[in-house]
């Protein structure tokens, strides 16, 4: 019997782990790992022809209705996972590998899409804390200089003669840290980058009414 060196190679969902042996009749058994997380040992023949392409979670979700298969947003949510759980991506080490996680609701590419809407041109997803996981509430849209910026570094700025991280800023002047993490990102700096939320709230308001008594 020939067998098919399937050791690291990915069919649909699902990356070869290991020859596992063979089961009765010759045919070559492969253990797999599918990229929800799950560990599988089925009929590599059935593998590589495609007659079985997931751990079963692939059925189990049920028609793709979404209709963004292979488009940014759907390549970007895949990618994010195979960060995450699949033990042979190449960058799980720098995420799954050191406890970054995908939160349970992300699993489904449908509650993702609900959660982040579809990424804007020339953006791909964030982590506010780069030590927190992929969930809502701590994930933007961002382009990649922001990105690069903000990968594993602690992100410090000085005003008013005192320097402080964005976090203990954020802290300080009562602002969610993805608020103050964002307005960072997109170069905001003095008092646009400290107002409080009110401020900004009452000036927005300020500016409709103006535009009302026009």
């Amino acid at each position: 019997m020939t067998l098919h060196d399937m050791t690291g190679k990915t069919y649909g969902r699902l990356t070869a782990i290991e020859w596992a042996g063979s089961r009765k009749g010759g045919g070559a058994m492969w253990r797999l790992r599918c990229e929800c997380g799950n560990t599988i040992v089925c009929d590599g023949a059935n593998v590589r022809n495609g007659r079985t392409k997931s751990c079963g979670c692939l059925k189990s979700e049920g028609p793709v209705r979404h209709g963004l298969s292979h488009t940014t947003t759907h390549n970007i949510w895949v990618g994010m996972k195979q960060r995450c759980l699949n033990q042979n991506a190449p960058a799980f080490r720098h995420y799954g590998g050191r406890g970054i996680k995908l939160c349970d609701r992300w699993h489904s590419f449908d509650a993702f899409l609900e959660d982040m809407g579809e990424a804007p041109i020339g953006m791909t997803i964030e982590r506010v804390d780069n030590n927190g996981g992929y969930e809502p509430s701590n994930c933007v849209w961002a382009d990649m200089t922001a990105q690069v910026r903000n990968r594993r570094v602690t992100v410090s700025y000085t005003h008013g003669g005192e320097t402080l991280t964005l976090k203990e800023w954020a802290e300080r002047i009562g602002v969610p840290y993805k608020v103050m993490w964002h307005r960072h990102s997109i170069g905001k700096r003095g008092e646009e980058l400290m107002a409080p939320l009110r401020v900004i709230a009452s000036g927005a308001a300020r500016k409709g009414g103006g535009r009302r008594k026009k």
